[in-house]
């Protein structure tokens, strides 16, 4: 596991404390790494994925209001 560079964010869902870190790569060469975490489960994922599912979520977001008339 790498060291932490910083708390992208924190936060609470379904009664309990959410926080995404972004860490160190695991080894040299390998890219930066994401921890969305609990106290209960810890999920890893490189970056440029991280990226990727981030940015699913955020055009779901954006079709779900289009199609709901949303703003």
């Amino acid at each position: 596991m790498g060291e932490i560079i910083k708390t992208i964010a924190k936060g609470k869902l379904i009664d309990s404390e959410v926080e995404i870190e972004l860490n160190h790569p695991p080894a040299s060469g390998q890219d930066e790494q994401i921890h969305i975490q609990t106290a209960k489960f810890r999920f890893e994922m490189d970056k440029k994925d991280y990226i990727k599912y981030a940015l699913s979520v955020l055009v779901a977001e954006r079709n779900f209001k289009n199609l709901k008339g949303l703003k």
